[in-house]
């Protein structure tokens, strides 16, 4: 009899340190590796070497869209989701940026095609809305590089 309480609390223990160790082991809302910046094109990175990948945009803070628009990372046709979001105050005072953040803490191997899709809120007057409502996000710009994973 009373050993059941002791198993209890036993496994109770093993379960809950068990389930901490996955978020002990990757800091959330940290960039792994070197950073591809997509912005230069076609490139090589090493093969199974962790890096990321942080694109985005830089609002004034007095921008009324911010917080509006958004930005879409495919791999080979397939979109990905970011693994954090991160706001930053620019050296300015003046401006924020928010970037998008894709981690591959294992890196990748062989030629894949990332492609940056960037959507703005419409406005009418510099994004058209063609017919949605005012503040709907729209992509207004698309760019593609392909970049080789050698050993």
């Amino acid at each position: 009899m009373r050993r059941l309480p002791i198993a209890l609390a036993l496994a109770t223990t093993l379960l809950l340190g068990l389930t901490a160790v996955p978020s002990m082991a990757a800091p959330k809302n940290q960039a792994v590796g070197e950073r591809v910046d997509l912005r230069l094109g076609d490139q090589t990175f090493p093969a199974s070497t962790p890096f990321h990948i942080a694109h985005g945009f830089a609002f004034s803070t007095n921008d009324n869209t911010i917080g509006l628009s958004n930005f879409v990372l495919d791999m080979d046709g397939t979109p990905l989701t970011a693994d954090f979001i991160r706001w930053s105050h620019l050296g300015d005072g003046l401006t924020v940026s928010e970037l998008w953040y894709y981690n591959f803490p294992s890196g990748l191997s062989g030629i894949h095609e990332f492609t940056r899709h960037y959507f703005n809120a419409c406005n009418n007057d510099t994004v058209p809305c063609d017919g949605n409502r005012i503040n709907t996000p729209v992509e207004t710009f698309t760019a593609s590089a392909v970049v080789t994973f050698s050993p």
